[in-house]
């Protein structure tokens, strides 16, 4: 049967080419269309509908873009598609996946890829990649496993997506547990299944707050630029410990007056792996910031993707008390 996969074009160094006069990469400078020629897609039974919805670097990406995209996705969930791809440049690919994560719980496949090179570079990545996606957004084996990026022949689950590699061309892995899947020969094969969470009512109808700010912690921190954000326009704080909890004891008078602002402080590690305990004593330890009232993610999520999360979080009914929901969701 053929499945109909609607192609939503973000943008990215996959649809880029070079500028003749600067020979530097112009993002988004190609169509969805465009890219399609010649991905060597006709075998494939599959009808695809391009959807134009904005064509950018994704570094210039921001909250109100993610807005566009989720209703671009609905839009398309409403059409009655069998899967939904979306291609996206890779500087921030792993944080707009992972909202779309949140945002849908719905058993349509929706994948993410792009590309690190660009269409006029040998080796080009970007046909392959969309070819894969196209196969993953198609599959029934993929039904039911959230949002996904698809590349360099990988299934990677958006949440605890992170683009490892800032040039090569197997850019992105998990740091919550390796790839779901891989794609070989024109076959999509699972050899993990996602976890399922339970998902939260974002309101997409109220524009997300950009004052969720990240803050890495690091030896002999300066608290000054932590005290300047808790005193201006701050909705929430994602502090990246030392370690397993930590935070510089400089640090800890701001994280208390955010905490007596009412303003949410979730504290994930800025270590790779292995997330976050209240165990130390001591003024910076976690022992006692979580006493003090801020939020240990259980599910080791990073810097960037808690971020995400929080700032999800408060476009949902959740809002009132962050700290009691963290954790469920």
């Amino acid at each position: 049967m053929t499945k109909k996969i609607a192609l939503i074009n973000l943008g990215g160094t996959i649809m880029s080419i070079h500028d003749p006069e600067t020979g530097r990469l112009k993002a988004g400078a190609m169509t969805g269309d465009e890219l399609l020629e010649n991905a060597n897609l006709d075998h494939l039974d599959v009808d695809i509908d391009v959807i134009e919805v904005k064509s950018i670097d994704s570094s210039e990406m921001t909250l109100e873009d993610l807005r566009d995209i989720a209703n671009a996705i609905q839009s398309s969930l409403d059409a009655g598609v069998d899967g939904i791809v979306l291609t996206h440049g890779t500087d921030t690919m792993e944080e707009t996946a992972y909202m779309m994560d949140l945002i849908f719980a719905t058993e349509v496949p929706i994948v993410f890829t792009g590309s690190q090179l660009s269409i006029e570079d040998l080796g080009f990545d970007g046909h392959s990649n969309i070819r894969d996606a196209v196969l993953t957004a198609s599959s029934d084996e993929s039904r039911g496993q959230g949002v996904l990026i698809v590349f360099d022949q990988s299934i990677i689950a958006a949440h605890g997506a992170i683009k490892q590699n800032s040039i090569g061309l197997h850019a992105f892995t998990s740091y919550l547990g390796g790839e779901l899947g891989i794609l070989y020969d024109g076959r999509v094969t699972y050899y993990n299944l996602k976890n399922k969470r339970p998902h939260f009512t974002v309101d997409l109808s109220q524009a997300f707050t950009r004052n969720v700010h990240l803050v890495r912690m690091a030896l002999d921190f300066n608290a000054d630029y932590l005290n300047y954000l808790v005193d201006h326009d701050c909705d929430g704080l994602i502090i990246e410990s030392l370690g397993a909890g930590q935070i510089f004891p400089d640090a800890v008078p701001a994280v208390h007056k955010a905490l007596d602002k009412n303003i949410p402080v979730i504290v994930v590690s800025r270590s790779y792996t292995g997330g976050v305990v209240s165990l130390y004593d001591g003024e910076g330890g976690g022992a006692a910031l979580e006493q003090a009232g801020c939020t240990f993610d259980q599910g080791s999520l990073n810097g960037t993707q808690a971020r995400i999360k929080l700032i999800a979080m408060l476009n949902s009914d959740l809002k009132e008390d962050i700290q009691a929901n963290w954790n469920l969701y």
